[in-house]
């Protein structure tokens, strides 16, 4: 398979067709600041493909329930979608782009953000769904995409069978291949279908490879196809019926306090109000991040009620099984999705997790008000082992949520927020408002206090780190366009905690200070300058385990972007970053310094992206978004001292069918291993490929 992918991935010069390069810098600025706020290895694919989702299938302005996404991508605020509705409503639908100039409120950087994502159709009456016309609008969608690194990591060495057997982790089980393949269908907004499956690296296809004595301790814990499989489908609009999804989908309501099975965006700056699609389709390989069953909204007037139902095995740590070996008590759910070893497969599928529960909801012009309840039922018992900061965990196994949510635009203020309760009686809530004196100025005021004894299992609200509970504090921003072109957004969060984290065993607070200004050129070229500092409490050093003092962990860093065309052809993007940790135990500089060359022609065949990037980084990681493939994500993790290279390119053929490639190559200076455990590679080059073949028709 080696042979194979390194000739593929050769042919071509390398890339990813950008839509636009100020559009995507914002969503990238984004996904790096939430990559670095997240305190565990995040998978953001299903943000990732949510924009390009956006970019594919433009949103029609006229429609206010799709204008809503831009809010939630926050690439405008609510003002701007309420004044484009208002303007609707008084001059009929939008026909020209030119006619957004006459919207109160909207300035040049924001038409230059809007002018890709939009389009300007009537908006489509509920009608009957006819095979026939279903057939003739739709479109199809399939995806293959294989990747690997080319280096031979530990956990693929060759383990005698005496030495694997007695320590069966010592080995992956599959190929360093990870694979792809994804089908999509839609038909004009109406129906979506497809399917997903996903083998990742180490996993293996059909028969494990190792030896017998493992695979008996398998047993039927060894699945005999492949890792992950997925199907969803989806129908909007259809009679009294908003949505209907079945197979696998994400659940969004209010400010995702009581209910936000996915991720959702982080803000920079501006409205944190959430005015999301309440059910939408689960695309993704993700394999945690998914609800499986029945979704519906149904719509009365302005009344919508929502039910849902969930059904789908989960990774758990099992720590207890009766005599036939059935789980009784699990540890802790897993969310990685990997299955590489004989212990990752063993807490394969090891409970059955269900979901059931209803939303409620009324809707008028510029306001909503909802009610969500929902029941979480697990087959065996979750008994987390007893450590102090897990003392207010979830221990059991059925859990009930409910919340109220609202929202209320007028004029120049928007006001909304989201009160809920767990079954303990433990609450959690969201306040937000936000003020736009006049249209060059906006800002934001937000408190949330999630209590320590607060437990759900879906919920993605606004928070300074994952997770919606033991945490309460105050988040203040601002967006100010000082001058044409120019616009400057600061924000400043000041999150606390009343119990021990695992990073603080005792109670700890934060300060996060952000300021950028933008200044955008035209309509490619961006230049962006941002200074934040963050000064974070944690443990120090200590034997002691919960005896340890907590000391500052204080970082500064400068971020300078710069996005030009050169010609009509090309892009560059420029980088510098530089930080200083400090903390009781070490101090340190970082630098993060890059260019890009993007090659993107309008109308032409093939396209393709150059970066090479310097790093040093003593004290922790630097992190940088990389260009990737249709749909994938991408967010370079960066330590010790080196450099990074990679080319991406994409190769459009005949008959709907294109080729996208990437390859990379990090080089280390400091180091004669990378990474740890089965990942650990001999040498300081480590080097991988992507291919994607997609065939649209």
């Amino acid at each position: 398979m080696k042979r194979l992918l390194i000739p593929l991935l050769m042919i071509f010069p390398f890339i990813a067709s950008a839509q636009n390069e100020i559009t995507d810098d914002i969503i990238i600025d984004q996904i790096e600041r939430m990559t670095e706020n997240s305190e565990n290895e995040t998978d953001f694919t299903d943000l990732i493909e949510e924009y390009w989702t956006i970019c594919e299938n433009k949103i029609n302005i006229n429609n206010p329930d799709e204008l809503n996404q831009l809010i939630e991508l926050h690439l405008v605020n609510v003002f701007i979608v309420e004044k484009i509705n208002e303007y609707r409503r008084s001059f009929g639908d939008f026909m020209l782009f030119d006619e957004l100039h006459f919207v109160e409120g909207i300035d040049e950087m924001t038409l230059n953000i809007l002018k890709p994502l939009i389009i300007f159709e009537k908006p489509q009456e509920k009608e009957r769904l006819r095979a026939k016309d279903i057939l003739r609008h739709g479109r199809h969608q399939t995806i293959f995409q294989l990747e690997q690194c080319f280096n031979e990591k530990a956990g693929y060495q060759d383990v005698s069978d005496s030495i694997l057997y007695q320590n069966p982790n010592k080995k992956y089980l599959g190929s360093p291949q990870k694979m792809l393949l994804r089908y999509g269908f839609s038909s004009r907004n109406k129906i979506e279908c497809g399917f997903a499956m996903e083998k990742d690296a180490g996993e293996y296809l059909f028969t494990p490879k190792t030896n017998d004595s493992i695979k008996r301790l398998l047993g039927d814990k060894a699945y005999k196809t492949i890792d992950f499989m997925s199907f969803h489908f989806v129908l909007n609009d259809w009679k009294f019926v908003k949505t209907l999804a079945l197979g696998d989908f994400q659940l969004s309501f209010g400010q995702g306090v009581t209910m936000g099975s996915g991720l959702a965006f982080a803000a920079s700056g501006g409205s944190l109000l959430r005015r999301t699609k309440k059910i939408r389709a689960s695309k993704s390989a993700n394999e945690a991040r998914y609800l499986r069953g029945a979704a519906t909204t149904l719509n009365y007037r302005n009344f919508e009620l929502t039910m849902f139902y969930s059904n789908k095995k989960a990774d758990a740590n099992v720590s207890v099984v009766d005599s036939l070996g059935e789980p009784l008590a699990v540890t802790a759910l897993q969310q990685t999705g990997l299955h590489r070893t004989y212990g990752e497969l063993i807490d394969r599928h090891a409970i059955t997790q269900q979901l059931l529960g209803g939303n409620v909801s009324y809707k008028g012009s510029n306001f909503q008000i909802g009610y969500t309840f929902h029941k979480t039922i697990l087959s065996c018992e979750l008994n987390p082992d007893p450590r102090l900061y897990n003392t207010f965990y979830f221990r059991g196994k059925t859990l009930v949520n409910q919340g109220v949510d609202f929202y209320y635009v007028f004029s120049k203020f928007a006001f909304y927020g989201e009160a809920a309760l767990s079954d303990n009686g433990a609450p959690a809530a969201l306040l937000g408002t936000t003020v736009q004196p006049a249209g060059y100025i906006d800002f934001t005021v937000l408190y949330r206090y999630y209590d320590k004894k607060y437990q759900n299992f879906y919920s993605n609200a606004f928070a300074s780190s994952s997770g919606t509970r033991n945490e309460k504090g105050l988040y203040l921003s601002t967006s100010i366009t000082f001058a044409p072109q120019w616009r400057l957004v600061a924000t400043a969060d000041f999150p606390q905690s009343d119990w021990i984290k695992t990073t603080a065993y005792a109670p700890s607070r934060m300060q996060d200070y952000n300021m950028r200004i933008e200044h955008q050129i035209n309509a490619k070229a961006l230049f962006l300058i941002q200074l934040r500092y963050k000064d974070k409490e944690k443990n120090g050093s200590g034997d002691n385990t919960y005896m340890r003092p907590l000391v500052h962990d204080r970082k500064t860093t400068l971020r300078i972007h710069v996005t030009y065309p050169v010609g009509n052809d090309f892009i560059l993007k420029n980088r510098v970053e530089l930080s200083v940790n400090k903390d009781a135990q070490k101090n340190g500089r970082c630098y993060l310094i890059y260019q890009d060359i993007i090659y993107n022609p309008e109308n032409q065949l093939f396209s393709f992206a150059f970066r090479y990037a310097l790093f040093d980084s003593p004290v922790g990681a630097v992190y940088t978004y990389e260009n990737d493939v249709l749909n994938a994500f991408a967010i370079g993790s960066f330590y010790h001292k080196g450099m990074r290279i990679y080319m991406l390119g994409k190769v459009k053929l005949r008959c709907g069918l294109s080729i996208n490639a990437k390859i990379g190559c990090t080089i280390y200076s400091d180091v004669d291993e990378i990474g740890s455990g089965l990942e650990k590679i001999e040498g300081n080059v480590k080097t991988e490929g992507k291919i994607q073949i997609i065939w649209k028709i």
